[in-house]
Parts: structure tokens; C-alpha cells; sequence
């Protein structure tokens, strides 16, 4: 969620370098302890000799491959893959590695401008590949494509989505499809379909709101790009406007960074605690709001893809009291993800911690109960959720 920079020197240093240590080390002892020379000018401790050891088998396995392959493969293309599986090993959809390249797909695609088809595509619980928004005027748009569509095949090559890196794989092979036209294959209910189409600019508005007579409605797609301020400017007008109350659409927004939705709630809330995240050692770090606060009843919308930063906004203003939560039980992602940018510019996303919402709920794996069920009917015209929203606004003294 929330960035940070780092000097990459870790493991991958390790499997490259591990060629030469590994052959050419001798113990020496003085007068500091003991450490271990290397060749003729190379000195390490005890402790880097018994990491340089334990690494010591992607040496041989490289070596190995590198001497009897049938064919021959270069060394980033295994340093590439040594990466990406120790990162695989820790059993985590949401930590995994970017290259250079895929690093500068994913901000580009996060600040909001980017050549594309103009959806938001996410990872269900079923393991597929969800359409959960189109965005207005887009390629997706006037292909035919509807929330609720399955992505099951980019060209013809299957696709699947049991992770968040199996979303950025689907995300690059529309990439890798240029300006050409190519086709999605789709399964709509039970129903498969093939539409065509062709990448293009797109501006995504993480925002909309209306007014709907006396009560603000606000859409955020994504804790991304514009959402901080498209979201202070809709909560100016709806103010302005003397509203009796605000619906805040959270439906199908998975999440994004942490000090965007902590701006947003800190609009909201009043002072107090708005999150706070432990790490594995039980450091605690909090987010808070001030005294400044709106004046009328909040309710969020949430279904079971309301997730992550979603979830840390509904679930305080549902620990604060002021409105009320209404849809279905919500994802369940309560780990936080940090970036971590390297000196080339490749990058890794890495879950760093817990969070808890103001009470000390922790929601990983189970979500956040709505205080009033309305279940998403795609089959009924109306928006059942909405209405409900709006009735209990009304119904308010």
C-alpha cells in the first residue's frame, strides 16, 4: 500500500556472487575473532560465511544448469527466476517481484493514465479473473463488456487468477498486444463470448459523485490517483449543498495505498484513531484523524470484493458510529503491502504487517460484517443496495 524506497543488496547479490566465494574460502583468526578471507583480498564474518554457505546450493543448481542444459541460458534469466521463487515460497498472493519493465506498467497504471481497454481486473476467491469496473467512454466500454465477466483467455492463450501477480500477467498480455486489435474471451454466466478491440489512451476518474436530491453519493473505484482530491472536492459541494447525508460507494474497490485512505477518512472521522498496523516484531505505528469532521451520517457501501484500504475506511466509520455499513461481508485483507523500489528500478511488493481497525478488530481472512445485508442482485434492474442506502439516510431524524 504505502511506498518506500531501498538500496537493493540481498539475496540476488548472493546468487551471483556465490560462484567465487564458494570455491576460495579459508578461515582466519586475530585479534577481532574469527572471520574468513576470500581469494587473496576478500574478508567476512562468521555469520556472512554461514549465509554465503546456505545459499550455496543455487550455486550448484546454477552451475549445474549452466554446464548441462540442452540449451543455453543466460544468468539473469536465472537470477530472475531464483528471485521470483524465494519470493514464491513464503506462500502469499500479494508479495511478489517486478522487473524494471513491470514496475513502470504498474505506475503508470496507478496514477491514472495509461494506454489500455479502461477496466479495473481483480483476482476473485474462485481463483478467476473478475471485470469489476469498466470506466466510461473506454475500449471495454464500447466492446460490450460488462461488469460480473470472467476473464478466461487474451488471444486465445488461457488465463487464470489465483493472485495479484496473476492479474499483472493477464494486464501485460493485453500490454504485449501493442496497437493491434486482438480478442478477450469472456464467460458471462454460463455463457462464452469473444469481443475485439484495440488498446488505447486512457484517463481513469478514481471518483464520481452526484447528488441525489438531498443525499451526496460518492463512487471511489480505487485508493489511487486522483482520489484524494477528487474526494475533498465532492465533499466540499456535497457540504455546500446542506446534505442530510453521504453514501460512499466502496463496492469492487480492492484496495490501494494507505495514506490515501487515511486522508480521506480523516475527512470524515472525528479525532481519534483511524488504523493502526504491527509488524512481526509488535512495532505499532497509527494513523489519526483531527477534530475536523463532517456534520451528517456516513454509509458505506461494501460487497465480498471491498477490500484492504475499503476495509480500513469502513471499518471506522462503522467503529466510530456515525452511519452505517450496508451490502455484504467484505473481503478480508487485513495485511499491509509495501513497495519497495530497487537502485535499478525493478521492485517487489512485500507484506510488511497487520492492520487493525480503531477498536483492535483484525479482519485478515474473515471481513467486516455489514450492519445492515443487502445482497448485489446482478439479475435485478434496480440497485437494491442503493435504495436501501437512501431509505435509511431519510429514515434518520
Amino acid at each position: 500500500m504505502s511506498k518506500r524506497s531501498l538500496v537493493f543488496i540481498a539475496a540476488a547479490w548472493l546468487v551471483i556472487l556465490v560462484a567465487a566465494l564458494a570455491s576460495a574460502i579459508t578461515m582466519r583468526v586475530s585479534g577481532a575473532g574469527v572471520g574468513f578471507a576470500v581469494g587473496n583480498g576478500v574478508y567476512v564474518t562468521e555469520e556472512e560465511y554461514e549465509r554465503i554457505s546456505r545459499y550455496a546450493r543455487l550455486e550448484e543448481v546454477r552451475r549445474t544448469v549452466k554446464d548441462s542444459y540442452y540449451r543455453e541460458v543466460d544468468d539473469d534469466t536465472l537470477v530472475l527466476g531464483a528471485v521470483r521463487g524465494m519470493l514464491e515460497a513464503l506462500e502469499d498472493r500479494y508479495t511478489f517481484y517486478y522487473t524494471v519493465e513491470e514496475m513502470e506498467k504498474s505506475n503508470s497504471h496507478n496514477t491514472g493514465v495509461y494506454k489500455g481497454i479502461g477496466v479495473t481486473i481483480a483476482a476473485d476467491k474462485d481463483g478467476n479473473l473478475s471485470i469489476l469496473r469498466i470506466f466510461r467512454d473506454t475500449p471495454a466500454e464500447r466492446a460490450g463488456m460488462q461488469t460480473g465477466d470472467l476473464l478466461i483467455a487474451v488471444n486465445g492463450q488461457p488465463v487464470s487468477g489465483a493472485t495479484a501477480k496473476d492479474v499483472d500477467d493477464a494486464v501485460a498480455m493485453i500490454a504485449d498486444c501493442g496497437d493491434e486489435l486482438f480478442t478477450l474471451t469472456l464467460l458471462r454466466g454460463s455463457e462464452e463470448l469473444e469481443l475485439s478491440m484495440r488498446r488505447e489512451t486512457v484517463t481513469m476518474n478514481r471518483v464520481y459523485w452526484e447528488m441525489m436530491d438531498d443525499i451526496g453519493y460518492v463512487q471511489i473505484t480505487d485508493f489511487l490517483g486522483d482520489d484524494v482530491e477528487g474526494f475533498l472536492g465532492a465533499l466540499a459541494s456535497i457540504e455546500e449543498a446542506n446534505a442530510r447525508g453521504m453514501i460512499i460507494d466502496l463496492r469492487n474497490n480492492t484496495g490501494g495505498y494507505l495514506d490515501d485512505v487515511v486522508e480521506i477518512a480523516d475527512a470524515l472521522l472525528p479525532e481519534g484513531l483511524i488504523v493502526y498496523t504491527e509488524d512481526r516484531a509488535g512495532s505499532r505505528r497509527e494513523e489519526r484523524s483531527d477534530a475536523a469532521c463532517v456534520d451528517f451520517p456516513v454509509v458505506c457501501l461494501v460487497n465480498d470484493m471491498s477490500a484492504s484500504a475499503s476495509e480500513v475506511l469502513s471499518g471506522a466509520v462503522q467503529d466510530y458510529g456515525i452511519g452505517a455499513i450496508i451490502g455484504e461481508t467484505t473481503f478480508g485483507k487485513g495485511i499491509v503491502q509495501t513497495i519497495l523500489t530497487f537502485q535499478d528500478g525493478a521492485g517487489m511488493q512485500l507484506t510488511t504487517a497487520t492492520y487493525y481497525t480503531p477498536s483492535g478488530r483484525c479482519i485478515h481472512g474473515t471481513g467486516i460484517e455489514p450492519d445492515y445485508t443487502v445482497p448485489d442482485d446482478p439479475e435485478t434492474a434496480e440497485d437494491e443496495t442503493l435504495l436501501f442506502a437512501l431509505d435509511w439516510l431519510r429514515d434518520r431524524p
